[in-house]
C-alpha cells in the first residue's frame, strides 16, 4: 500500500519578518522619480522584512488606479511606500519614500459591517542595504521593541475602537 505523502508549506521568505504597526501613504507616480498618477492613499504596515512588507489598506483602488493591477499593466506606474519620520529621530531624512512592487493582495475578511481592509504585499524595488529600507526596518522595529507575546495579547485586549 502506498504510504500519504505529507505535503507541507516552505518558508518562502528570504529574511526574517517583524511584526508591527506603522502608519503610511501609498502613491502611484509615473516612474521612480515622476509626477503623483493619482490621489495617495493611507494604509498602515504590519511586518517588514529588509525585501519587503506587507500593509493594511482600506481602498486597493483610488480613481481610475489600481495599486495592485495597475503598476503591472503599465511599467511606467511605480507605487510608492511614503513615511513621515518623527521629529526625535537623529536620520537626516524628513520622510521616507521607497519605489515597491506589489507581488499579492487580498481582502482581510472581518466581522459584522466593520469596514473590510485589503491586505497587500509588496516587494521593495531598493537594495535591503538601501539607507531608507534599513531606516523603515529600523522604526518599525523600534516602535515594537519590547513587545513579547504577552505585552501583544493585553494590548489587544485593552485596544479601544480606535486602535483596532
Amino acid at each position: 500500500m502506498a504510504t500519504a505523502k505529507k505535503f507541507l508549506l516552505k518558508e518562502r521568505r528570504r529574511a526574517a519578518r517583524i511584526n508591527g504597526k506603522l502608519p503610511v501613504t501609498l502613491v502611484l507616480r509615473r516612474g521612480r522619480q515622476g509626477e503623483i498618477v493619482v490621489a495617495s492613499s493611507p494604509g498602515e504596515i504590519l511586518d517588514i522584512s529588509l525585501y519587503g512588507a506587507g500593509l493594511a489598506v482600506e481602498q486597493i483602488r483610488v480613481e481610475s488606479s489600481h495599486f495592485f493591477y495597475s503598476p503591472q499593466d503599465n511599467p511606467s506606474y511605480v507605487l510608492h511606500l511614503q513615511v513621515q519620520l518623527p521629529s526625535e529621530d537623529e536620520s537626516d531624512l524628513e520622510s521616507i519614500s521607497i519605489p515597491v512592487r506589489p507581488v499579492r493582495f487580498d481582502r482581510i475578511i472581518g466581522e459584522g459591517n466593520e469596514p473590510k481592509p485589503f491586505h497587500l504585499g509588496v516587494e521593495f524595488l531598493a537594495d535591503s542595504t538601501d539607507e531608507q529600507v534599513s531606516c523603515l526596518f529600523r522604526l518599525v522595529g523600534d516602535k515594537n521593541k519590547g513587545k513579547g507575546w504577552w505585552r501583544t495579547v493585553v494590548d489587544s485586549f485593552f485596544a479601544t475602537d480606535g486602535d483596532k
